[in-house]
């Protein structure tokens, strides 16, 4: 099993939409990996080749006309990218609208994928969770 995503980064794109993406977090995912738009939330997911083979293997189950039109979606925003001698990438215009990126930029682990995401919305999202609401969540797990 692959180590766990974790860690929280602060970084900034720059005019050209590059940004430097955690090198702790590229030890892990190797040496490239692939950029989606957040399924839910505002937010770029970023998975190693083979969590994004899960990820595809997940959508392709689902049947019909919102299966294809969600696959559509969410893959046609895709961005595979390998970092560059300075371990940076470039986040694609879709990407960047999605995740209502500015700036400046919170770079997450999230067990599976790592996530980016706009400082502001990271750091509202981040304060409305309680000690309650995390107590809740883990009151029938055994850590």
């Amino acid at each position: 099993m692959a180590a766990a995503l974790c860690g929280t980064y602060n970084h900034s794109i720059d005019a050209k939409g590059r940004m430097s993406f955690p090198t702790k977090l590229r030890e892990i995912l190797g040496p490239e990996f692939y950029l989606c738009i957040g399924h839910d939330d505002h937010y770029i997911a970023v998975y190693s080749p083979e969590e994004f083979e899960v990820y595809q293997s997940k959508l392709n189950t689902i049947p019909g006309k919102a299966g294809s039109d969600l696959r559509r979606k969410l893959l046609s925003c895709a961005d595979r990218q390998m970092p560059d001698k300075q371990g940076r990438i470039f986040i694609a215009p879709a990407l960047k609208e999605h995740a209502m990126l500015d700036k400046e930029v919170v770079v997450i682990g999230s067990a599976n994928r790592a996530e980016i995401w706009d400082k502001d919305t990271w750091d509202k999202f981040n304060s409305e969770i309680t000690l309650d609401d995390i107590n809740a969540a883990l009151a029938d797990l055994v850590l």
